[in-house]
């Protein structure tokens, strides 16, 4: 898992934390953004091998990132972390790059599964 970095963007400072706490627990590295318009500006996206992003923030959602890097060519797998998976799941599923959406609050298991079979999907890179 070494090497594998992983872009967390929420506009909660408290979740992008929690986050960055499940990830380093087994192992992976992430970098930290409070907006997909944030994580654009840097140059985190050509690192990264996988997003976990919110779909609901201020700004452009995750589902509008999604939008955005499949324009720009990129195929770095994204997982949707949402407080409405039903709601909104078939259709975040539908956009380029989303290979999972996730309901709030999250299980340990289901995150690390998810993200590695984005990895293993070869859709990064």
């Amino acid at each position: 898992m070494a090497g594998r970095l992983l872009s967390i963007i929420d506009d909660d400072e408290d979740v992008r934390q929690s986050l960055l706490a499940l990830i380093e627990s087994v192992g992976y590295s992430a970098r930290l953004f409070a907006s997909a318009e944030e994580f654009l500006a840097s140059d985190a996206w050509t690192e990264t091998c996988c997003i976990l992003s919110d779909v609901q923030m201020a700004g452009m959602s995750g589902i509008e990132l999604a939008d955005r890097l499949a324009q720009s060519g990129s195929r770095i797998p994204i997982i949707l972390i949402t407080a409405y998976a039903k709601d909104n799941q078939s259709f975040a599923l539908s956009r380029p790059g989303v290979v999972a959406v996730l309901p709030k609050p999250l299980q340990l298991n289901a995150l690390i599964e998810q993200i590695g079979r984005a990895l293993d999907s070869g859709a990064a890179g």
